[in-house]
């Protein structure tokens, strides 16, 4: 089982690496005059591949291969399904950049779609009968059903599109709610999830009940943190209302995981220093990109905030690449899968990582800039070396992956003839 993760995660990686390149082509179309390529066309393949071939494949691996039982996972379903995920990602890659919203690129999208409701189905049956800690099942079968509800906005969308009657309320908020519940729902809980069961049985009775409250209120919290995507409306009393509740759980978690990260802190005390660091690293993400959310509450500042498009960027590579990129690589250093090629993978992450600390600072400061109405031509250009930075070093991991996956494949070869 472990040469079947390694391929999946490798697959992983080298997907990785190709949102980055399709960044650095965004960002080069914003600089230069490039003909033949449609800005919007190849936001959307950038956007839905770092979703499909990078996140949710990488989540469901680690789903199947760690929180799953060996003799469970070995079942062929998880193969295909995994497979299955994989394809109509790599076909919204190539049908994207070529149509937009077409009819091949929504196939690919539905396709996606009814096969994560597959995944999440038997994945959650399977792993009811394992009998995990309840921590675990909680935040799996949230983040599952959170990344199923999510489907409804691009559905709602797909309905708009279809039938020519596009609300621009609706179609906001039902892009607003999709984005909540794969950031704050299926991507953070899944990411926990993971984190919780690589402590299972190594941590005191006293930190398992501080984590078991602090994935039970940030479970919770999903819901009612869904109307703080719904503050930019018209002032209404009643969503405000249940966003402050929303607010109020997240403070409260933030409570339980600053209490439990102590808790839990001599667990890595053995674990490498770069290790640390990079683990550290996603969680300031996690706790900046909750208080960015609190912050939402305040009418001043959510109003500037949804105005304000570099901050909305920020906010979302924040998530994407601050917290749940920079964890799974730092988990998979600490799972050892790099290493027999540690220093290369090790110089693709320190690249990789300043280009998000890089590109996070430009972005708000960008997002800044304009609130005080202070313009910089030199913000696009920077982005840009940031894009560039970020390919390079997802380019350097995707070839340590790959080079290690070799290396497995041509040890296991004798293993097998003997």
């Amino acid at each position: 089982m472990l040469n079947v993760k390694n391929k999946w995660i490798t697959i992983c990686l080298i997907n990785l690496s190709v949102v980055a390149l399709l960044g650095v082509v965004l960002r080069s179309k914003i600089l230069f005059s490039i003909p033949g390529i449609d800005f919007k066309f190849i936001l959307n393949a950038h956007s839905h591949f770092a979703f499909g071939g990078w996140i949710t494949l990488c989540i469901f691996t680690l789903f199947t291969y760690e929180i799953l039982p060996e003799g469970v996972n070995r079942h062929p379903r998880y193969k295909y399904l995994l497979t299955g995920i994989l394809l109509p990602a790599t076909g919204m890659l190539f049908s994207f950049p070529f149509q937009g919203y077409g009819f091949l690129s929504i196939s690919f999208s539905t396709l996606f779609i009814l096969v994560t409701y597959v995944f999440s189905w038997i994945f959650v049956r399977d792993l009811i009968k394992s009998q995990p800690s309840k921590t675990i099942l909680l935040l799996c079968i949230v983040a599952l059903l959170s990344l199923c509800v999510s489907s409804v906005g691009p559905f709602t969308l797909a309905y708009m599109m279809a039938t020519h009657s596009v609300n621009l309320l609706l179609y906001k908020d039902a892009i607003y709610s999709y984005l909540h519940l794969q950031y704050n729902g299926f991507f953070t809980l899944g990411v926990f999830a993971i984190f919780f069961n690589q402590l299972n049985g190594r941590i005191s009775l006293s930190a398992k009940q501080n984590g078991g409250r602090f994935a039970t209120i940030l479970s919770i919290a999903v819901l009612p943190t869904l109307f703080l995507s719904y503050l930019w409306h018209f002032p209404n009393l009643a969503v405000r209302s249940v966003a402050i509740v929303g607010g109020l759980l997240l403070i409260l978690a933030l409570f339980y995981f600053v209490v439990f990260a102590r808790s839990v802190a001599f667990v890595f005390r053995d674990t490498p220093l770069f290790t640390k660091i990079i683990l550290g690293a996603s969680m300031i993400g996690f706790l900046l990109k909750t208080t960015m959310q609190i912050g939402i509450v305040y009418p001043a500042l959510g109003n500037l905030i949804f105005d304000n498009r570099p901050v909305i960027i920020g906010y979302l590579h924040l998530v994407m690449l601050g917290f749940i990129t920079l964890f799974l690589l730092g988990h998979l250093l600490h799972q050892n899968y790099f290493k027999d090629h540690f220093k290369l993978a090790k110089t693709g992450i320190i690249v990789f990582a300043l280009a998000v600390i890089g590109n996070e600072a430009l972005l708000m400061t960008q997002g800044l800039a304009a609130m005080l109405m202070i313009s910089c031509p030199y913000y696009p250009f920077l982005l840009w070396i940031a894009a560039i930075f970020l390919f390079a070093g997802a380019l350097t991991i995707s070839v340590a992956a790959l080079r290690h996956h070799r290396r497995k494949a041509d040890i296991s070869i004798p293993l097998v003839i003997q």
